[in-house]
């Protein structure tokens, strides 16, 4: 209960502090999204001001790199990421005067205009994934839908609540144009009333927006056809994994996501809430993103939410939080059971980090990992019905192509295997490694659509 009270005590749209201070360097990776690298367009010895293009895209599967302050590059190299490889990063001491290039508002854009206006602006999912890329699908999009439920939503300037969800909508209208989708949706969470309240003090079209709850079978066809209008504001309750967006689409439009594949597969776009405010800023004002919202909670002696430019050091955000409360036995980046643990806090923030949890040295549980004892409690947790002991060992010893036959590429790292597992063994992790080797050597890899013959390809384990 008291860590459920760290997250919410600096849970306001109202108390985002903004960390302003010139820092030693900022620690910019080339590659903060699914896909290729950017190629640096800069060299060690230039100038570079805020916002302006350091990384550009060789392929379609990418996204451009900015520059969040303004200073010298010192160097472009192989520095720790927060995902715990090494990434080729450009390296910037910041200097006093902190100027920007000339942001330029796009204007009226055609749909494929918006798109490059995405693309140019760097904007990605919370998941890694290039926002174009969800939009301009092979498949026809009819709903766009923004996914407000996360606490980790806030970013950018605005003037009042209410302004930031008027934001929200004009963003979600260019999403649906960039799509040609004739519908849209911004789904909130129930037990949110200040995001409720934000949204219903602001006006779609001239009329106030009215914050249905899904009740029931109830779905966004309904009020589509009760409200008249061709965008909803929804509300429901929680749902916990960042990868669960198939569940999420068919609680929300009732539609079913065949296994395997994303919510495009159905005419449906999910795009996260921040999302929609970088698009509106991106057309609207001409600012590509190079700043984001974290939540910093744990080990800190001011728990709070804090507005960082992207390749701001981990330390230097402790450090704006009071520093460490006591000795942290472990950095932990994005959520307690799903996030990545830091070997160091040199690393940057990115366009994907959405918290940083400082957990106690008293708090960790150090487990030695046993043998499987064969108990399939990870079997029994898994919500895909897999057979994660068994790719976990299979992973563990290298055999990638014999994790692809039992469907690792359908694992959505909910952490649940892993926490059930009575041998501590590191599921997740060696799921998370399995499939990162798999999607090195086969980049298009096919998932399958279905598990038949799940844990029954192995000849007896052998």
């Amino acid at each position: 209960m008291k860590e459920n009270q760290l997250f919410k005590e600096c849970y306001s749209l109202n108390e985002i502090e903004v960390l302003d201070k010139i820092l030693e360097k900022v620690i910019i990776p080339l590659k903060q999204h699914d896909g290729v690298i950017c190629d640096p367009v800069v060299s060690a010895g230039d100038r570079v001001l805020v916002g302006q293009k350091i990384g550009e895209c060789s392929a379609n599967y990418c996204s451009c790199v900015h520059s969040s302050v303004s200073g010298e590059v010192t160097s472009i190299a192989k520095v720790p990421h927060p995902g715990g490889n090494r990434v080729e990063s450009v390296i910037i001491k910041p200097d006093e005067n902190q100027e920007s290039v000339d942001f330029v508002p796009a204007g009226a854009l055609s749909p494929q205009g918006i798109i490059s206006a995405i693309k140019e602006a760097g904007i990605v999912e919370h998941f890694g994934t290039p926002t174009h890329i969800l939009l301009n699908t092979k498949k026809e999009i009819d709903t766009v839908v923004i996914n407000a439920t996360s606490s980790e939503w806030i970013q950018g300037k605005y003037d009042t609540p209410a302004d930031y969800a008027s934001q929200i909508i004009s963003g979600l209208k260019l999403l649906m144009s960039a799509a040609e989708a004739p519908r849209g949706a911004i789904v909130v969470r129930k037990d949110d009333p200040e995001t409720i309240e934000a949204f219903e003090s602001a006006t779609l079209d001239g009329n106030p927006v009215h914050v249905a709850p899904l009740i029931g079978k109830r779905r966004i066809d309904y009020y589509y056809e009760d409200l008249g209008t061709d965008i909803v504001v929804v509300s429901q309750d929680p749902m916990y994994g960042k990868s669960l967006l198939n569940l999420f689409t068919y609680n929300i439009t009732g539609r079913k996501v065949p296994i395997s594949c994303d919510p495009s597969e159905v005419g449906v776009a999910v795009c996260s809430v921040k999302t929609s405010k970088a698009v509106y800023d991106a057309v609207h004002d001409g600012i590509p993103v190079y700043e984001t919202v974290v939540t910093v909670s744990g080990a800190v002696k001011s728990p709070k939410k804090i507005q960082v430019k992207i390749g701001t050091p981990l330390k230097d955000v402790i450090e704006a939080c009071g520093g460490y409360s006591g000795e942290p036995g472990k950095l932990i980046v994005n959520g307690m059971i799903t996030g990545i643990a830091q070997y160091t806090d040199e690393v940057p923030v990115t366009k994907t980090t959405i918290s940083i949890y400082a957990q106690r040295k008293e708090e960790m549980v150090i487990d030695e990992a046993r043998s499987c004892l064969h108990c399939a409690r990870c079997v029994d947790a898994c919500p895909v019905d897999l057979v994660p002991s068994r790719i976990a060992i299979l992973a563990d010893r290298g055999r990638f192509d014999e994790c692809m036959d039992l469907y690792v590429m359908n694992c959505i790292e909910c952490g649940r295997c892993a926490a059930t597992c009575p041998s501590k063994l590191h599921i997740l992790q060696l799921i998370r490694y399995a499939k990162a080797s798999l999607k090195k050597v086969y980049p298009e890899t096919i998932q399958e659509s279905e598990n038949m013959h799940s844990g029954c390809l192995l000849n007896g384990g052998q």
